[in-house]
């Protein structure tokens, strides 16, 4: 034990100074106490007071006791045991009763067992993990070891959890048990992990080599399609440890793609090779997520034929968008158009333009009669309208009308062009048209340019200007004041509780409030939506291109992009809006963990993030026929309804998460519900959940992967299933310099500070103050 002093050296002197004061002030106070005490309780009581001066005295001086403890810790072996639902696989062989998790938990004992045998003081932490989760310890000796049941594995994920679990602890091995089958590319884990602690040895647990098995892999197929498109299933079958007789009889290949409804496509052929290119070709003819078991018939004698199976969904979308263009005559302004169309999947767009001979379609010059009521304007989701010079005899826009408030888009780009005095040909529209326009085009005539575009007060984060409204240099300044300014802007003025979007004026007003035009104007009318653009050659703000790098075709082609919304808005609304899933998968194997992200987002499409979220789980109730069968979509029964919570992410302001329980093979519903009174609903969605599982078609120990785990280690690999090669792991152990180590912890007790200081002052003061007071000196 060592004392050290906090006070500087020069302060000893008037420490001592102070002491001997404050010891002789006592000495003479007590000698000129009346009523005099006696010689004996004069000397004890001036002990007592001097006593406590002399503590306090120290006490300023600052000493610090400081000792140094040594506290030995054992030697550690780590035991890491992959428990991925593979791992519960049972292979062939005399050898392999129970599976691998049992196999794994004997070639751990049978490691602790050999080091307690040699008197070696050893400590095993046991751990099971899969890289994708958290990492579990158990005992080898608890009364329960469940079964491993986790979907995936990360080797290198797993190594480098164990890393971060084990820092600075005596680890002097580490002895990984797993199969070696990775569901994580390179790519998405770790390349190689952090290395785990001390010496590492491999242990590969499984059938090496592998019975007879045919196997599908490499699954390719859209996500999404729509009802009457073409879809392609692409897959490879692969023929593995095949003898003689097994080729010979793999000759022979069938495979078949089963629905909700049967097989909708299937295909049988003769094959000379074991690694098989294949695709199976169906067209979906009805909306909704669909299901479908991709199947291949089996080997005679197979052991595994969970993997010549495979699950996939598909979401069926009813059809593209119908987006009906009308124009008086075939413009740059259409031509763009058409490209934005084609760049969304979700849109189909059909060119109508007048010719000689009547309204015509512009790609096959097909004459096109108008629809004569509104429900025939109704088979198009949207209109859009460029211009109405040679449109105003063709067309029936009362019955237009009927159809905007029933439902229908439309969309009026007024970009013709121009006659006599600057004013529109055609001027003025149809009465029934300009009824139903967000603009007041009564007074309306072109203003010259050049107009440059900005965003005006209320459009600021509105979803039809996603990606094209105003960013900084360092957001890689792209935006709407980058394009070029638009030749003429007609002057109207918006409607009450219509929308302005988008406004335009000289390069001095940009930003301000002053001699600025309306351009984008946007309101509901009824059922449908109107939009308006009033600016003159919209060609020119998409042929445009950023020469600043920027991420994203988007982000260079902000015209290109602002013409796509149009579109899509004109079609499907603020779709967006509102309670929306978001990056959700609707397509799980069985045992994959379920996370679901979501927004509430108002109108503006801004995120709404003081309420709560939670989502509501129905199973629908045909889930106990399978993942592939029973009908779908929203009128499908369903039962057994539960709600979870969802929580803030923290990495992305605005989006809440949840993780569901996992659940069985089946078909459900999952709902949004928002906090209010009632509560705000999303729309339901289906979830699938299939029977098939990744994990079980690894159906051999992957050696190779493990011998590259062991040597970017530096460790070595043993087959589990060679009693030679769990005897060298052993003597292997045996070898390792099993040696403990030492913390040392030095602990401090500053005399200033606690207790202990203060009692002992209060107990001399309190025995001084007892001897007056029984001596009648108070």
């Amino acid at each position: 034990m060592n004392v050290h002093w906090s006070t500087p050296v020069w302060m000893w002197p008037l420490l001592l100074v102070g002491a001997a004061g404050a010891v002789l002030w006592t000495v003479r106070a007590y000698r000129q106490t009346r009523p005099a005490p006696a010689a004996g309780l004069r000397r004890t009581l001036t002990q007592l007071r001097a006593a406590v001066f002399v503590l306090l005295i120290i006490a300023l001086a600052g000493p610090v006791l400081s000792r140094l403890l040594v506290r030995a810790r054992p030697a550690e072996v780590a035991l890491l045991l992959e428990d991925s639902g593979s791992m519960a696989i049972a292979d062939a062989g005399p050898d392999s009763a129970g599976g691998r998790w049992e196999r794994a938990l004997a070639v751990a004992e049978a490691v602790t067992a050999a080091l307690d045998a040699d008197g070696r003081r050893v400590a095993p932490v046991v751990l099971r993990g899969n890289g994708l989760g958290p990492l579990v310890s158990f005992g080898l000796q608890d009364p329960v070891v469940a079964p491993p049941t986790s979907h995936g594995t990360d080797l290198a994920g797993l190594r480098s959890q164990a890393a971060d679990r084990l820092a600075g602890r005596p680890v002097r091995a580490t002895v990984v048990i797993s199969d070696g089958q990775e569901t994580v590319a390179a790519a998405q884990g770790k390349a190689a992990g952090r290395a785990a602690p001390g010496a590492l040895f491999v242990v590969g647990v499984g059938d090496a080599a592998g019975p007879p098995d045919r196997i599908l892999k490499e699954l390719r197929y859209p996500d999404t399609a729509y009802a009457g498109d073409e879809v392609v299933v692409e897959f490879v079958v692969d023929h593995r440890y095949l003898d003689g007789n097994a080729a010979k009889a793999a000759r022979r290949l069938s495979a078949r793609l089963v629905g909700p409804d049967g097989v909708v496509a299937d295909t049988t052929l003769t094959i000379d090779q074991k690694l098989v290119n294949l695709e199976l070709a169906f067209r979906p003819d009805r909306p909704g997520l669909q299901a479908y078991d991709l199947e291949v018939d089996v080997l005679d004698n197979e052991r595994f034929p969970a993997n010549n199976r495979a699950s996939l969904a598909i979401n069926v979308r009813q059809e593209r968008a119908r987006v009906l263009l009308l124009t008086g005559r075939p413009s740059w302004d259409v031509r763009f158009l058409a490209q934005a169309a084609a760049a969304e999947q979700r849109l189909a767009l059909t060119v109508v333009r007048p010719s000689p001979r009547g309204l015509v379609l512009a790609d096959s010059l097909t004459a096109w009669v108008p629809p004569v009521d509104a429900a025939g304007w109704r088979d198009w989701d949207a209109v859009v309208l460029m211009g109405w010079t040679g449109l105003v005899a063709a067309v029936d826009w009362t019955e237009l009308g009927e159809a905007v408030e029933a439902g229908l888009g439309l969309l009026v780009l007024a970009g013709g062009e121009s006659g006599p005095g600057g004013a529109p040909q055609g001027f003025p529209p149809p009465a029934t048209l300009a009824e139903i326009l967000p603009v007041d085009v009564a007074t309306w005539r072109w203003a010259p340019g050049p107009q440059f575009l900005d965003v005006a007060a209320g459009g600021a984060g509105h979803p039809l200007l996603a990606g094209v409204e105003l960013r900084s240099d360092a957001e890689g300044g792209v935006g709407l004041r980058e394009l070029p300014p638009l030749a003429e802007v007609g002057l109207v003025a918006p409607r009450a509780g219509a929308e302005v979007l988008l406004s335009s004026g000289p390069r001095g007003a940009v930003g301000g409030e002053q001699r600025r035009q309306p351009v984008l104007v946007v309101a509901a009318r009824g059922q449908g939506r109107v939009g308006w653009f009033g600016g003159r050659h919209l060609w020119e703000l998409a042929f445009w291109e950023s020469a600043r790098r920027t991420d994203g075709d988007d982000a260079r082609h902000a015209g290109r992009r602002l013409l796509r919304n149009l579109l899509v808005w004109s079609a499907s609304g603020l779709d967006e809006s509102g309670l929306v899933f978001t990056g959700r998968q609707s397509f799980f194997q069985a045992g994959e963990p379920i996370r679901l992200g979501a927004q509430w987002r108002d109108m503006r499409g801004q995120p709404v993030r003081d309420r709560a979220l939670n989502v509501i789980l129905r199973t629908r109730g045909d889930a106990s026929d399978g993942a592939a069968g029973g009908p779908s979509g929203a009128g499908a029964d369903t039962t057994g309804e539960q709600s979870f919570a969802m929580r803030p992410s923290a990495e992305r302001p605005g989006l809440s998460e949840v993780e569901l329980p996992p659940l069985a093979p089946g078909r459900y519903a999952v709902q949004l519900q928002g906090a209010g009174d009632p509560p705000v609903l999303g729309p339901e969605e289906d979830l699938i959940v299939a029977a098939h599982s990744v994990e079980e078609t690894q159906v051999r120990m992957d050696r190779r992967r493990l011998v590259q785990l062991a040597a970017r280690g530096d460790g070595a690999f043993y087959d589990a299933g060679d009693p030679a090669e769990v005897r060298r792991l052993i003597d292997d152990l045996a070898a390792v310099a099993w040696t403990g180590d030492e913390v040392v912890q030095r602990r401090r007790l500053d005399i200033r500070l606690g207790w202990p200081l203060l009692v002992l002052v209060t107990v001399l003061l309190g025995c001084e103050w007892f001897l007056r007071r029984r001596h009648g000196l108070l």
